[in-house]
């Protein structure tokens, strides 16, 4: 029951810092520390460790010993590598999953363009975020490979991360008018065009990203 306990406490530092983490409460390169965080979520310092250990592993804060840790700052370099390994997985995913795709999944699919579209006019950068997040995870895991899974949603984090503070208004729509693309190849049964789309958008956020990172 203590084991159990101990887990929770852990499951609920490691939710609760990667949250902080990723609405950008901890900023990059801001420095942490393990007690003043376990003061913070009212539990000891154990699970707060263990929590910032799997975050470490995530590439989310770098732990420095009898310190604490400090967040990641990712750079264009870590960032082009993101977008380019989304890029690979997810069209060569999208080919092995599109026969599977029930009328129920392209309405789920439409749905969340419907949603992006709404966010896209209130130009609410976080939430569109995680509106394109969930409908790239959402063909992902059409094919159930929990080592594919494990990756990528490691991926999504970190180009969460990076996409909130330089995605600009003008790509909202851009990426919308892509998503949309998408679903008509997944429609029209065109495997290649499918994963070409998919591909595409992706490196079309990275294109906008450069060019926005570069410009400040």
């Amino acid at each position: 029951m203590i084991s159990k306990e101990k887990d929770n406490l852990s499951i609920r530092a490691y939710e609760s810092i990667k949250k902080m983490i990723l609405n950008g409460e901890l900023k990059p390169g801001q420095a942490i520390s393990i007690n003043a965080m376990a003061e913070t979520l009212q539990i000891s310092r154990t699970p707060v460790t263990n929590a910032c250990q799997r975050l470490e592993y995530e590439k989310l804060l770098t732990v420095i010993p009898k310190q604490g840790a400090i967040i990641n700052t990712i750079s264009i370099e870590s960032a082009c590598g993101i977008y380019e390994l989304r890029a690979a997985i997810e069209s060569y995913n999208a080919k092995r999953v599109m026969d599977i795709f029930t009328d129920k999944d392209i309405e789920i699919l439409k749905e969340s363009i419907k949603k992006q579209q709404q966010i896209a006019k209130n130009e609410d950068a976080k939430a569109f975020m995680e509106e394109d997040i969930f409908f790239h995870r959402y063909i992902l895991d059409k094919n159930i490979n929990y080592e594919l899974s494990s990756i990528t949603n490691q991926l999504y984090d970190r180009a969460f991360m990076v996409g909130i503070k330089n995605i600009m208004s003008s790509r909202l729509s851009e990426s919308i008018n892509e998503h949309l693309y998408i679903l008509e190849k997944l429609e029209q049964q065109d495997r290649q065009g499918f994963a070409d789309a998919i591909e595409e958008n992706i490196l079309n956020g990275l294109r906008s990203l450069t060019s926005n990172f570069l410009s400040k």
